[in-house]
């Protein structure tokens, strides 16, 4: 297995485990974590470095609770490896349901994510996705 993928695939234990300290000590300290989405979501905009990363953690557990969040399909090419997954979850203030399929495009150098970028399809309270398989 590859380095790159290595660090991913630990991004994805950390979140899933809750250790947002270690999470962190797997971004550089110069980090852009760009997310592409609505922009009726706070969490749909850039963040640098690490006070940025932790902005975009607490905006994600101030509003989000998931029931679900399964990376599906991991693609490696180099130091930059592509994640396809899915989510599922209630707005926290209102109590509405939502569901998420995403790509999440990482770079790594030197074992510490230098980059993210999320590309987010979101979905809430009625609405659905079209059927698919992983």
């Amino acid at each position: 297995m590859a380095i790159a993928l290595e660090v991913v695939k630990g991004v994805y234990e950390r979140f899933a485990e809750g250790d947002m300290d270690w999470f962190l000590k797997l971004c550089s300290e110069d980090i852009e974590w760009v997310v592409n989405g609505p922009s009726t979501l706070e969490k749909c905009r850039a963040f640098h470095g690490i006070s940025g990363v932790r902005k975009f953690l607490d905006i994600l557990g101030d509003s989000w609770e998931f029931n679900s969040f399964e990376p599906c399909k991991f693609f490696e090419d180099n130091m930059t490896v592509v994640v396809l997954g899915e989510e599922t979850g209630v707005y926290k203030a209102s109590g509405e349901p939502f569901q998420n399929r995403w790509a999440h495009v990482f770079e790594v150098q030197e074992e510490r994510i230098v980059s993210f970028r999320e590309f987010l399809c979101h979905w809430t309270a009625g609405q659905k996705p079209p059927a698919m398989h992983w």
